[in-house]
């Protein structure tokens, strides 16, 4: 027996040497901070910033670029040469007709093309980046919702862990000072041998128990971590957790997700219908354009111009994309009406489980109450050998199990609370 209480507590030392007190706030802000995907939505934002400058320089900007053409055209047999290269060939010459051709191309310009009037292409664009922002945005509130309810839940069973050893190590301590009475009873001739051997075997269980829980509570403190993301080798002591009841919002967060889904809809409808529009870009280029190389000196120049394109028929394509745009506002609207049931069902579902555990405990109090007295008159009973020991430990038993069954009730509240939380936002 004392080799080991000496295991239990030379592994429970450095345990108590390290200890620190954390809150589950520590491990909340830990974990919004350190998430992968969370910093990774956040990132998101510097996309969609950069996306509006892709579509301004798309769009709005001045395009430039270089273009060389080099058409090898020859005629064959040509005034009695086999091959040559000329604008007037003879007629007997075998060769492309040369008004096509002109007997080749020689060609280097820098062609600029800047887009006019095309407000009303770019306007729809610029609306999608940021109602795309705005979903990605929104979807970073439901990365956060679901790790601070996976933190929370994890904090509350590692802490129901921690007040199990607490209380079981409660009724050891009782236990070993009910030792040294039972031992001078024995030598009285007051209790049996098998007495003192009752008691030192449930203090050895008990011991054995404590030391199982705070394997159970070194797993869940490391799970905790690893939600938070925390790297910290440390073992903590956890405060008591707070849970209290959330008022519902202004708007509940299934609403605005809805809303931009939809907005988001509607605007790639919008950018779609913008290839219907009439698009004008003005045309410059300037260089080397002939087809005579040796005169290619003189045919240095420039070129301006206009492009306009108006769509006229597509084969009824905006119809059909009207029709698929319908039909996916359709299954939004349907997965709205069954988002909305079923969160109203697990808020009910939560409230009525939360006031169940509350009631538990009520009971469980009242008869913690009764045990602890029970306990106190049996003690001294025991001390005058007017009860037998077996009596005392299953008095005890009976007390563990109505502890433990009281902190799975106050866990039970916590959790639930903390589920009414995740859904009432």
């Amino acid at each position: 027996m004392n080799k080991l209480c000496l295991l239990i507590v030379l592994f429970l030392l450095p345990f108590f040497l390290k200890a620190q007190n954390k809150n589950v706030a520590y491990f909340l802000n830990e974990g919004l901070k350190n998430n992968a995907a969370i910093a990774e939505n956040t990132n998101l934002q510097q996309f969609f910033q950069i996306q509006n400058e892709i579509i301004t320089a798309q769009n709005k900007k001045p395009q430039v670029n270089f273009t060389g053409d080099y058409l090898f055209a020859p005629y064959f047999f040509n005034n009695g040469r086999l091959i040559s290269i000329t604008p007037n060939p003879s007629s007997k010459a075998y060769g492309y007709d040369a008004g096509l051709t002109n007997g080749g191309l020689y060609a280097a310009q820098v062609n600029l093309a800047v887009p006019l009037f095309n407000n009303e292409i770019i306007k729809p664009l610029y609306e999608q980046n940021k109602i795309q922002s705005q979903v990605s945005a929104n979807n970073r509130r439901q990365l956060e919702q679901d790790l601070k309810k996976n933190i929370i839940d994890q904090y509350i069973i590692t802490y129901q862990f921690q007040e199990q050893k607490n209380y079981l190590q409660k009724i050891i301590n009782q236990l070993e000072t009910r030792k040294p009475y039972v031992t001078a009873l024995v030598k009285q001739g007051l209790l049996q041998q098998n007495d003192y051997l009752l008691l030192d075997i449930q203090q050895t269980t008990n011991s054995n128990d404590l030391l199982q829980l705070q394997f159970a509570y070194n797993n869940g403190l490391g799970l905790l971590k690893n939600l938070a993301a925390i790297a910290d080798t440390a073992t903590f002591n956890l405060d008591a957790p707070e849970m209290l009841l959330l008022p519902a919002p202004a708007e509940y967060y299934y609403a605005q997700k809805f809303r931009l889904d939809s907005l988001n809809l509607v605007a790639a409808q919008n950018v779609f219908n913008t290839k219907y529009k009439t698009q004008v870009s003005a045309l410059v280029s300037s260089g080397i354009n002939a087809a005579d190389i040796a005169n290619l000196p003189h045919n240095v120049g420039l070129s301006a111009g206009l492009h306009v394109a108006i769509p006229i028929y597509d084969g009824k394509q905006k119809k059909l994309n009207d029709r698929q745009h319908n039909v996916l506002l359709a299954n939004l609207q349907a997965y709205r009406n069954n988002v909305v049931l079923i969160q109203q069902n697990n808020l009910r579902n939560a409230k009525q489980q939360i006031v169940q555990w509350q009631q538990t405990i009520g009971l469980l109090n009242l008869q913690i109450q009764k045990q602890e007295l029970l306990l106190d008159i049996i003690k001294d009973k025991v001390i005058k050998g007017q009860v037998t020991v077996m009596d005392y430990i299953n008095a005890l038993q009976d007390y563990a199990i109505t502890q433990k069954n009281k902190a799975l009730a106050a866990t039970n509240v916590l959790l639930y609370t903390n589920q009414f939380n995740y859904y009432n936002w």
